[in-house]
């Protein structure tokens, strides 16, 4: 080393990390008047870009993803939006809107999508489509593994034909029990036109998490839908049926026509609260996108005390700031010996143990209300 006199100063890497902002798309697959060229998925900020880029005709019968525009930009007012168009028509003349297509796009395009937009998809929708069982199990099945590391959600529609007595028997026939799949039923009306639940459910849910930073520890259950009526008026029992059998509904009850439901399909096949519970399956679903974006950059450094406290600290860190807010009950992480055996470090692998308790929706509040016949000498007091 060549001699030196003097100060120096030498710069170390940050001890904490600040986590990566998540966002998660809506991700629409459909039928357009125009179709893109090269017809690959494109993000959409607002209406006249959708109108631009894909037409509009606002016939959702024959170009579905006409409806999610008008909710998505119109009615709820979230952005962005990735839509997918698989054709220029959904009539039998046409005939490209078959279950056979929208398999196949959802195959050739989900696992894409990050990689094009440097965004995980957060909820899948196929208006329309989804009504198709097979079709609805496919959105599940590729929303479970994104990009090979990432999940999201799916949202499908239980078809109209099905009387509110005969949803639970259709999910379960349909083989419809999925925790990465929501179900939705029946169909709202607004202006005149119908639309499926799945696409104001999937938009109010964008709408609650860009009010929180992206974080979807809001539940999109018992808020005001924008829709006049639905295709069934369920009374609260009807609704709690349907809700109880992992199908989130509306109910015209307190305070307008609401969405109501919190279960995942899974739900009640499995209680586990990650499988079955939306809100806590979606914050897990963060969660995993967030440490994976943020500790991606110290995949191949040098293994060292150092770095394991780095990581350490910094997940606590976000943990102790999550709770903080209110948004986590609790959080901790350990790094456990057991879990990291010396072949394993040797090897170049690493095990964090995350115990974490986001906060579960409240289902059912009871008040117990008991008569207090001590209270009513309090009367004959006052005359003395």
């Amino acid at each position: 080393m060549a001699y030196f006199a003097g100060v120096k100063v030498q710069e170390l890497p940050t001890s904490i990390v600040p986590p990566v902002r998540v966002s998660n798309p809506i991700v629409a697959i459909g039928t357009s008047q125009q179709v893109p060229n090269p017809n690959e998925p494109k993000l959409v900020y607002n209406f006249e870009e959708y109108q631009a880029t894909f037409g509009y005709t606002g016939d959702y019968n024959v170009h579905t993803l006409d409806e999610v525009a008008d909710v998505a930009f119109k009615l709820y007012k979230v952005a962005p939006v990735v839509f997918i168009s698989i054709g220029t028509d959904a009539t039998d003349t046409v005939n490209t809107f078959t279950s056979t297509n929208l398999i196949n796009a959802i195959s050739q395009w989900i696992d894409q999508i990050f990689f094009l937009f440097r965004m995980v998809p957060g909820t899948l929708i196929i208006p329309k489509g989804s009504q198709d069982p097979s079709v609805a199990i496919a959105m599940a099945s590729n929303m479970e593994v994104i990009s090979s590391l990432f999940q999201g959600m799916a949202i499908a529609d239980i078809p109209d034909t099905q009387d509110p007595t005969a949803v639970a028997n259709y999910k379960n026939t349909n083989n419809l029990v999925d925790d990465n799949l929501i179900l939705t039923y029946p169909s709202v009306e607004f202006d005149g036109k119908t639309y499926n639940l799945s696409t104001h459910v999937a938009c109010m849910q964008a709408r609650l998490d860009a009010q929180n930073d992206g974080i979807p520890y809001k539940l999109a259950s018992n808020q005001t839908i924008k829709a006049v009526k639905a295709k069934y008026t369920l009374t609260l029992d009807q609704a709690n049926n349907i809700r109880g059998n992992g199908i989130v509904t509306v109910l015209n009850f307190i305070g307008g026509l609401r969405s109501w439901g919190d279960r995942t399909s899974a739900y009640p096949a499995s209680t586990d609260p990650v499988q079955a519970q939306i809100v806590i399956k979606r914050m897990t679903n963060w969660l995993r996108e967030r440490l994976i974006r943020t500790y991606w950059q110290f995949v191949d450094q040098e293994l060292s005390e150092r770095l394991l406290k780095t990581i350490r600290d910094s997940v606590q860190s976000d943990l102790n700031g999550l709770k903080g807010r209110g948004i986590i009950i609790d959080g901790r992480v350990e790094v456990l010996p057991q879990e990291n055996p010396l072949p394993d470090l040797i090897d170049g692998l690493l095990r964090f143990h995350i115990y974490w308790t986001p906060s579960p929706a409240v289902r059912e509040i009871d008040f117990l209300v008991e008569f207090d016949p001590n209270a009513a000498t309090q009367v004959f007091r006052a005359l003395q």
